[in-house]
């Protein structure tokens, strides 16, 4: 399949129309302590600045000292790693939201040391790190990632481009003073006034939704007919490390161009994952869950194996046109 266009002026319209939609707050109640400019427990339902720990290399030197690191892993560890400092009220526009926090005692590998959340380059970090990602997912997605069958998949929703999902431990000043849970966050680069939660319902702004026009290829407003819908990600990267999926060598050159190459079997179990998801999110008969693999993006630069789950037509019949996003609960 030949690689979508999405414009420019698009990318900013999106985020523009996300930042003047305004969304609802997470369904937890908590808002960001309220006010800008607060220290706070990490919790969900709080909103954070964009400031980071890896900002100032005097910081990763004191870390590599403190925990007894070295310097290159502290820095590859806390590089975009949130500060968590102040908040941002999260009735406005805002960088960082934690949608939820996981306990630290909960999952495996157990970290009792500061100095085990710094070293980067080690197993039991990447470990560790697949294993968050996991307990970060709500029960839709969770259930969805347990139809695959995939080891170690995570779904997440769809989001526009340069928002993104993630967590974090909490910063050293944060450990140091008891707090043990890891947060499950919501980054975006530019501030906007969505939450997590917001993603699920018929509220989220379509233009902040990826909807796809068939002719010509290219992403649209899902306000506007279109034929299919990107509604989640299936990361694979763990069974492709584990050699239980296939990873850059299953792609092949056909008569359309490059392609995945993956067993039938496989293929059909991830459309039962995207179908899964689709059901929990929509009421529509008229569009099924399907899975599709960009060998364009086989892997993406910063080593995840994505799978798209797409609301479309089932590949046997011809395509469906629909106006508005499929997100209707």
């Amino acid at each position: 399949m030949p690689p979508l266009t999405r414009p420019v002026a698009v990318l900013l319209g999106v985020l523009l129309g996300v930042l003047a939609a305004g969304c609802g707050g997470g369904a937890d109640g908590v808002d960001g302590a309220g006010k800008d400019g607060r220290s706070v427990a990490l919790a969900p339902g709080t909103c954070w600045t964009a400031e980071t720990l890896g900002a100032d290399p005097q910081v990763i030197l004191g870390l590599s000292q403190t925990y007894g690191v070295d310097y290159f892993s502290v820095a590859h560890a806390v590089d975009g790693r949130p500060a968590f400092k102040l908040t941002e009220a999260c009735s406005k526009p805002h960088h960082l939201e934690v949608y939820k926090v996981v306990p630290v005692a909960t999952v495996t590998p157990v970290v009792t040391g500061y100095d085990a959340l710094l070293r980067y380059s080690g197993p039991e970090y990447r470990t560790l790190s697949r294993a968050v990602e996991r307990a970060c997912m709500n029960e839709s997605l969770a259930a969805a990632a347990q139809r695959s069958g995939i080891p170690g998949a995570v779904v997440e929703p769809a989001f526009p481009e340069g928002v993104e999902l993630g967590w974090a431990p909490p910063s050293p000043a944060q450990w140091d003073s008891g707090q043990r849970v890891y947060a499950c966050t919501l980054a975006s680069q530019q501030p906007v006034q969505f939450r997590y939660a917001g993603v699920f319902t018929r509220g989220f702004p379509t233009g902040a939704r990826t909807c796809i026009s068939n002719s010509p290829l290219l992403f649209v407003d899902c306000a506007r007919k279109h034929d299919r819908e990107r509604i989640a990600v299936i990361d694979v990267r763990a069974a492709v490390a584990a050699r239980k999926f296939p990873g850059r060598s299953a792609i092949k050159v056909g008569s359309r161009g490059r392609f995945v190459q993956v067993p039938t079997a496989t293929l059909a179990a991830l459309d039962r994952t995207c179908t899964e998801f689709l059901a929990s999110i929509s009421t529509t008969d008229r569009l099924t869950g399907v899975a599709e693999i960009d060998a364009e993006r086989w892997p993406e630069p910063d080593g995840t194996y994505p799978v798209d789950c797409e609301a479309d037509a089932p590949p046997t019949k011809e395509s469906v046109t629909t106006e508005g996003s499929v997100f209707n609960r």
